[in-house]
């Protein structure tokens, strides 16, 4: 009798830590390249914090813009997800994560091989990174001035010497 106790207590057990994460909350702060003058690569960081009502989130799988990947545990309940763009192809706006648990990621991943569309998977939740656009310098080129204002005053320079001389 106490081993059936004991193995039903067991059971509990381990039914509790399998329970997923049920009505998550999140909390995010973003960071993006936002000077591109001398780098080629815009760099997106996500660091986010995932709160549930019961359960706990595990790992986590973050999908972007069709690419998904594993998130970054940095502390407790804390996340992270980063990538990079090549600045010439890289937009502003904003970019809409989506976050997927161990059960969600297995759907996801069935769906992408049987060629079905992902975007009918329901995500754990959504976060989303606004990224301003990135400053890549100046339309034109301070050497380029400075060229053509040193032909503009040798110009005027020859112009006003030939007024002279004649």
């Amino acid at each position: 009798m106490t081993r059936l106790y004991i193995l039903a207590f067991i059971s509990l057990l381990s039914c509790t830590f399998c329970l997923g994460c049920s009505n998550p909350k999140v909390t995010s702060s973003s960071f993006t390249t936002v000077d591109a003058t001398i780098v080629t690569n815009i760099a997106y960081i996500s660091e986010f914090s995932v709160t549930c009502e019961s359960g706990k989130a595990g790992n986590l799988y973050a999908e972007v813009e069709g690419n998904i990947s594993p998130v970054s545990i940095v502390g407790n309940n804390r996340y992270q997800v980063s990538w990079t763009e090549e600045a010439k192809t890289a937009k502003s706006g904003d970019r809409v994560i989506r976050l997927f648990d161990e059960d969600g990621y297995t759907t996801y991943k069935k769906a992408s091989r049987s060629k079905e569309d992902t975007q009918n998977v329901p995500a754990l939740v959504n976060v989303v990174l606004s990224h301003p656009g990135a400053y890549n310098g100046p339309w034109l080129k301070s050497e380029f001035i400075a060229t053509i204002l040193s032909l503009l005053v040798a110009y005027i320079a020859v112009s006003s010497r030939a007024k002279v001389l004649s």
